[in-house]
């Protein structure tokens, strides 16, 4: 529970505060388990400075310990190198010299009740240490205490292999007490300190990095309907503000290109469906004006533009089902040659009214015996059938289209040649457009441009690749290829 609210709570944040606090925790984190390595490091040096300061000085004073033949003991005044800087104070050391049975021999300063441990250390003096040293931390025995712990060392006096005689000193830590406090005060305050400046270096550098992001959002906000030519700067750095950028760009060029063809298409469409309805209108106003009137002709004439209008409508319809995408296809197998068979009863109409001959071969090129293919069988008929019609409403009276079905191992080919005007070199580039006629006698050829338009669509969404070109001769040849099954 606590995690989702967390997760909720951040992903209300701004990506700008999101990478900030990123940044402070990583950073953060880093600071300080690098700062707790050094202070770890810090610490030890100084101990061992001051372990080794305090072996000296324990060193010095064995040296003036005097052991008698008797085993007395006698404490002369020290002679300490004065050159020497210690980490502690002289006048507040606690000495004393202890045998190993426990008996205290001799003693320089107030222990009070304090009893320094001495077994332990008899132990791993006998086993071969030059000397032991160890913290006293419960210091509330030494009377009028320097500091809040001790550092005492436990150091032998006879030369014996194992010795009996520890000289054991205690000195306040209050130096390295100091410089610990003052290591550990900085860390406290240095550590949030940092941590801060990161926090507020890390806002100001994200919104840096950000600065070209917030600038194309000003930009793209600014993109009206009327403005779509504009686009958002690409920055120098290739990064991936520029990949976004470039992908903006790219969106934005898609967007303008579909709401031109949007408005292309509404201007296109609303001509077409205007026409006939205003040859009806006319057609209809001579009925109402004319006393005698032949009602047979205006009729067959009205019937004749209804069928106009049925057939963009149905056009248009199957148009923006191919717009609907692949979500609008029932795919199956499907033999091609008997899409093209039922293409050519359908135009076989036509053909006859204009005494076109429909010429249709099969090449084999593969070695299966014949192909199958993937897709709508609808959409795939209509676009075999529209171009099939296309090449007979061009051609001349009395001439040949020749459908070729090529079958290859990967895909299946269709070609349609005809015997027309062929197709002009500057409107090849625009002849699969809505409402696009392709040549100079278009006027006397009925339809209304959307044939082609649906079978490009057609192909694009069976992924296959439907092209124009113009025969070396006279006419214009259509190819359509779609992969095999």
């Amino acid at each position: 529970m606590f995690l989702k609210s967390l997760r909720s709570f951040f992903g209300k944040l701004s990506i700008r505060v999101r990478l900030s606090l990123f940044f402070v925790v990583f950073f953060g984190a880093t600071t300080i388990l690098f700062n707790m390595f050094i202070f770890k490091m810090s610490i030890d040096n100084l101990q061992q400075d001051f372990d080794d300061a305090l072996f000296n000085y324990s060193v010095d004073v064995s040296e003036g310990v005097e052991i008698g033949v008797k085993g007395d003991l006698n404490f002369p005044p020290l002679r300490l190198d004065h050159g020497k800087i210690l980490p502690f104070p002289l006048g507040t050391a606690l000495i004393q010299v202890r045998h190993s049975s426990g008996a205290v021999l001799a003693r320089v300063g107030n222990f009070g009740e304090f009893n320094p441990p001495y077994k332990k250390d008899f132990d791993r003096i006998w086993a071969g240490e030059e000397a032991t040293y160890r913290t006293i931390e419960h210091i509330h025995n030494i009377p009028s205490a320097e500091a809040d712990s001790y550092r005492l060392i436990s150091f032998p006096l006879d030369n014996a292999a194992k010795p009996q005689l520890l000289l054991q000193i205690a000195v306040p830590m209050t130096l390295l007490e100091t410089q610990i406090s003052k290591r550990l005060t900085l860390l406290e305050i240095g550590i949030p300190v940092v941590l801060l400046i990161a926090m507020l270096g890390g806002l100001f550098l994200s919104a840096r990095a950000l600065a070209p992001v917030n600038h194309m959002i000003d930009i793209a906000k600014k993109i009206k309907v009327s403005e779509l030519s504009s686009r958002v700067p690409i920055p120098p750095a290739d990064d991936e503000i520029k990949k976004l950028a470039m992908t903006l760009n790219e969106m934005l060029d898609r967007i303008e290109q579909a709401f031109q063809s949007q408005e292309r298409f509404v201007a296109d469409a609303s001509h077409q469906l205007l026409t006939p309805l205003t040859i009806m209108r006319q057609e209809m106003e001579l009925l109402k004006k004319q006393d005698k009137i032949d009602v047979d002709q205006y009729t067959k004439s009205a019937l004749q533009e209804v069928d106009n209008l049925v057939n963009i409508v149905q056009e248009m319809l199957l148009l923006a089902r191919a717009d609907a995408g692949l979500g609008a296809l029932n795919l199956q197998e499907i033999s091609l040659e008997e899409l093209v068979f039922e293409a050519l009863t359908r135009c076989e109409k036509l053909a006859s009214s204009k005494g076109i001959k429909l010429k249709f071969n099969i090449n084999n090129e593969s070695k299966a015996d014949r192909k199958s293919v993937r897709g709508d069988k609808d959409l795939l008929e209509n676009l075999v059938f529209n171009v099939i019609e296309n090449a007979i409403k061009y051609s001349p009276n009395s001439e040949t289209v020749t459908i070729t079905l090529v079958w290859k191992d990967e895909t299946s080919l269709l070609l349609v040649e005809d015997n027309g005007p062929g197709i002009p070199e500057e409107k090849l580039p625009y002849i699969f457009e809505r409402f696009s006629r392709g040549s100079s006698v278009e006027n006397r050829v009925k339809g209304f441009g959307l044939g082609l338009a649906i079978a490009q669509k057609i192909a694009n969404l069976h992924e296959a690749k439907l092209s124009a070109g113009n025969r070396s001769g006279n006419g214009a040849i259509f190819s359509f290829e779609i992969k095999n099954i």
